[in-house]
């Protein structure tokens, strides 16, 4: 399944854990109640093969912040479904008029769009992502994905 990725970094005390002490601290700090928190949790959740547990936090962060584009946006990926993706873009591509420059929209969109073998219009949502912001996480990894896509589905 395609993974949430997030715009923001995870604050340091978590990223010089040790892997095996990431999971516990994430579960406290989403157990808070903090957006950031339950989303990160989420996307560690997908890591280690949860994707119904993730999902459960990525909508627990939509619900408090309903006007951040990290939380809607990751709420869309974890319904994600290669047997009915409609359930994700419903929800993902309305964001585009809603955040019409957030890069996680665009990006993500564009990374759902290649689990669905939509190459030509991946190739556009992550062309969009990347001018965004060449230098930021999200679109250095669009361009990655641009890259390997190189001619792929351009006719």
């Amino acid at each position: 399944l395609p993974q949430f990725v997030p715009s923001f970094q995870p604050p340091l005390a978590i990223r010089v854990l040790p892997a095996d002490r990431r999971l516990a601290a994430l579960r406290r700090a989403a157990a808070g109640g903090g957006t950031h928190a339950k989303l990160l949790y989420g996307v560690m959740l997908q890591q280690v093969g949860m994707p119904v547990s993730a999902e459960r936090e990525f909508a627990a962060a939509a619900k408090l912040a309903p006007n951040d584009p990290d939380a809607r946006v990751a709420a869309a990926v974890g319904r994600f479904d290669k047997a009915n993706p409609a359930k994700a873009f419903g929800t993902l591509g309305p964001l585009t008029r809603v955040f019409p420059h957030a890069q996680t929209v665009r990006f993500h969109l564009g990374v759902l769009l290649l689990w669905s073998a939509q190459l030509k219009e991946a190739r556009k949502q992550l062309t969009l992502a990347r001018s965004e912001d060449r230098g930021s996480t999200l679109g250095r990894q669009a361009e990655q994905y641009l890259q390997a896509l190189g001619g792929v589905g351009t006719g």
